[in-house]
């Protein structure tokens, strides 16, 4: 089932019902967008963010009403059960060729209200002969049954004769093919349960080579797209065999004979729909194409792409959606393709947008949650519907059991299950906590052989965190903020307080004193005076920008489980910027910033008090003075405590920069 949508019903609802020419749940036509062909239509979005479960709901909504198929490119055999995944270098299939049989059977199958099942007689041929058919001088060791063998020969001989027996080459192919039918399992032999698929679409095949005359239906069809090609000679017939050599050759000529095969799976759509299927303007096909990120799926979609053809020709297309896995950004929201409009970029890329305060409240809306909730759940969400669903159940389950829940325990229960999600393998999960210590990524070698003692080889280390890295951003979670609150909520959750401490003190000794990351690691060890010391002495010697920014960064600190105590750090050192004075007022303004707002920056802080927020305020004012040189401590006092109050944390609270307008 597809699931509840968030922030993608346009689609859905408007969109898609144009595309197919049919409503989303009544029977009745719906003008197409794209009367001359839709383009390919990409649905970009990060993990967990919806894109299956927009591909679940459109094909509930139209399977059984249009021809339609489902294929998940990322899956074991594409997600059809029993169906093994094929190698990409045998002689005699690819992924593509796999993959086109799986189509070619989905959208074959009967449809109610549709009329005849759709047929692929061109591309039943050309999977036909590079599936079973084996050139002379092949390389392979040829262990098939004697009677295909034998099949053949005998019509290897009538294929290339200058002058064949029409009648005698019409009988053997029709012996050749019982064989090869019968035969099946070992010639699919690459990939084990597709033969019971690859019958039912080669039962057209048949019709086309044993009635078929060579210059008409399907095959003169692949005579005359073979002449425009070099190097093919003979007439129809004989031209689709020579195209298995260039089919086998496993280098670019392989690319150009797919090409060929999915031109043929659309042409062969566009000959379904015949004079009768026009005027009664009936639905177009449906292909909907999983994880199109992963494997084939960048040369299927140009492949699609390339057939589909220039605006202005009126071939019937089908209507493809396909999901990648990616950030989306530069592209526009699947909410905008509603209405009457329709985009005209090809290829159209929409992206998924994030799930909306409204939506989460609804998710909550079973139970009597506390105020805060809505936000700590947005905070580790990033926005994503499946982890704001996840956290949102875990929140509804807790409260109904106990009456109340705490930040806490709702991450404690649900962080597990939303990493796995977000990084399925549990290894570089497991390597990505660890390493989420590290703010600096020069220092991420140096935790990996600090909790790793045993790995000594500085090439294995490197190893080991490259591929962390590589994976994180394989997975598009490279610079995602709600990874990095989860991965370092798991490892304070999973980490002793003497770990903690001597992990934090590691990392310190790595950095420059005198730069920020040193006093990031110095407030997490909650050594909050030392950082008071040095960012009062900062106050009087950088620009007010620069320093409203190393607050910013530095009190986006990570946070102890609690129960933590901080390291005795020996004597306190005197504040160089007071010297032998008591603290003044800018001191306590630093004083009473730090640590309200490296608190008010763990994700699972309730909402801030009006009197914290007014000790911002006032703290800021102190500290810009009634000097024009300070004004971005002013426009701070004013922006701090709003964004505090609207759910904004370090280090995201606005600074201006310098020179720019209160």
């Amino acid at each position: 089932m597809g699931g509840r949508l968030y922030g993608q019903q346009a689609l859905q609802e408007s969109f898609v019902p144009r595309l197919v020419g049919l409503h989303h749940k009544d029977r009745y036509h719906v003008p197409f967008a794209y009367p001359d062909g839709a383009p390919v239509v990409r649905i970009v979005g990060g993990r967990g963010s919806g894109k299956t479960a927009l591909l679940g709901a459109v094909h509930d909504a139209y399977n059984g009403r249009v021809p339609l198929a489902r294929v998940d490119l990322a899956a074991r055999g594409f997600g059809e059960p029993g169906v093994a995944d094929g190698d990409t270098d045998v002689p005699n299939a690819s992924r593509i060729t796999h993959l086109l049989y799986l189509l070619a059977y989905r959208l074959g199958l009967d449809v109610r209200h549709f009329g005849r099942p759709m047929a692929f007689p061109r591309l039943s041929l050309g999977l036909l002969v590079v599936t079973a058919w084996r050139p002379l001088n092949s390389d392979e060791t040829d262990l098939r049954p004697p009677d295909l063998r034998r099949a053949e020969a005998d019509l290897r001989t009538l294929i290339t004769a200058e002058d064949p027996d029409v009648r005698r080459r019409k009988e053997s192919l029709g012996r050749w093919f019982d064989v090869v039918t019968s035969n099946l399992p070992q010639v699919l032999s690459a990939v084990p349960g597709l033969d019971s698929i690859a019958g039912i679409v080669l039962d057209t095949a048949r019709a086309q080579l044993v009635k078929s005359e060579p210059d008409k239906g399907a095959l003169a069809w692949w005579g005359g797209r073979l002449h425009r090609s070099q190097g093919y000679q003979g007439d129809s017939l004989q031209r689709l065999f020579q195209f298995v050599r260039v089919f086998r050759r496993l280098d670019d000529r392989r690319r150009t004979a797919e090409e060929h095969l999915v031109a043929a799976l659309l042409d062969d759509i566009d000959g379904n729909y015949g004079r009768l299927r026009r005027l009664d303007r009936k639905p177009r096909p449906l292909l909907l194409l999983d994880n199109a990120h992963a494997g084939i799926g960048g040369d299927f979609l140009d492949l699609l792409d390339a057939g589909h053809g220039a605006p202005g020709k009126a071939p019937t297309r089908p209507a493809v959606l396909a999901t990648l896995l990616g950030t989306g950004h530069g592209h526009p929201p699947l909410s905008e393709v509603g209405g009457a409009a329709a985009p005209r970029d090809r290829p159209l890329v929409l992206r998924i947008p994030p799930i909306e305060p409204a939506d989460i409240a609804e998710m909550l809306s079973p139970v009597d949650y506390p105020e805060h909730l809505p936000r700590v759940v947005a905070r580790y969400s990033g926005g994503r519907a499946a982890s704001a669903r996840t956290l949102a159940d875990a929140a509804v389950r807790r409260i109904e059991e106990a009456g109340t829940i705490r930040a806490g325990e709702l991450l404690d229960a649900a962080a597990p299950a939303l990493l796995a999600k977000l990084l399925p393998d549990p290894v570089l999960c497991e390597r990505l906590v660890l390493l989420s210590a590290a703010v600096d990524p020069g220092t991420r070698r140096a935790l990996w052989t600090f909790a790793h003692p045993e790995d000594h080889s500085e090439e294995l280390v490197a190893a080991r965190v490259r591929e962390a890295d590589d994976y994180r951003e394989r997975s598009c979670l490279d610079g995602d903020r709600a990874l990095d609150l989860l991965l370092r909520h798991r490892l304070a959750a999973t980490t002793t307080h003497e770990r903690w401490r001597d992990t934090q003190l590691r990392l310190r000794s790595l950095c420059d004193p005198r730069g920020d990351t040193y006093l990031h690691h110095t407030l997490a060890l909650g050594r909050v005076e030392e950082v008071v010391s040095v960012l009062h002495h900062r106050y009087t010697a950088v620009p007010p920008h620069a320093w409203l920014t190393t607050l910013n960064r530095i009190c986006a600190a990570p946070h102890p489980r609690e129960g933590y105590q901080p390291p005795v750090a020996g004597p306190t050192l005197s504040c160089t910027a007071c010297g032998s004075d008591a603290p003044g007022p800018h001191h306590d303004a630093v004083a009473s910033l730090v640590p309200l707002l490296w608190r008010l920056s763990d994700p699972l802080t309730l909402a801030p008090r009006e009197d914290e927020l007014t000790t911002v305020r006032i703290a800021l004012e102190t500290l810009y003075g009634n000097r024009p040189a300070h004004a971005a401590y002013r426009d701070a006092s004013t922006a701090w405590p709003a964004r505090l109050r609207a759910g904004t944390q370090a280090p995201d609270l606005p600074v201006l920069p310098e020179g720019a307008a209160s």
